[in-house]
């Protein structure tokens, strides 16, 4: 991968360790899976000629939400994508769902790009493309999105979350998501 647009792409991970861990299955935690992806998508990104921001390269002690949207607009980022896991009461509930700032048109057209992307890479429910206000979202001053990669409440797309295998996967699906947005 390799694009002709150099951006500034600030990749979140999710949640923030042991402090606020997100979703949790079988001693598996959406902190730990977010932030597994997004070191593979930056090491990707990178490589392509990108410069990325990781809004946390380790476990934190806060669970707050404006200050990552923060970092990336005083960083000047073109565009933030947030990764994290789903997870449900019904284990049965599987797939991947991309999450974009309502009236945002690049926010729309990045999440469809990845979306298609990660669905056809590695075969999951296409669970689509949603409007949504959340602060990462809505207080970032570039097109934002967020990725619902798959469930860890379900038994098969944990495997997949839990994988580095299928990690990679992710972050490849990701990466071309957004070379083909550019």
């Amino acid at each position: 991968m390799k694009t002709k647009t150099k951006m500034k792409i600030a990749i979140d991970p999710g949640h923030s360790g042991p402090y606020e861990p997100g979703a949790c299955a079988e001693g598996v935690t959406e902190a730990q899976v977010a932030l597994a992806i997004a070191e593979r998508t930056e090491r990707i990104l990178t490589k392509a000629g990108q410069e990325v921001l990781l809004t946390r390269i380790g476990d934190i002690k806060d669970d707050s939400l404006l200050w990552r949207a923060e970092v990336a607009n005083l960083w000047g980022a073109s565009l933030f994508v947030s990764l994290h896991a789903n997870s449900f009461t019904d284990p049965a509930a599987h797939g991947t769902e991309v999450w974009h700032y309502s009236g945002s048109s690049g926010g729309i057209r990045l999440a469809r790009s990845i979306q298609s992307k990660i669905v056809r890479r590695l075969h999951t429910a296409d669970r689509g493309v949603k409007p949504a206000e959340f602060t990462v979202l809505s207080a970032t001053d570039c097109p934002a999105v967020l990725i619902e990669t798959a469930f860890l409440s379900n038994p098969v797309d944990r495997t997949l979350l839990t994988s580095p295998q299928f990690q990679e996967q992710f972050a490849v699906a990701i990466a071309e998501g957004i070379e083909e947005y550019v």
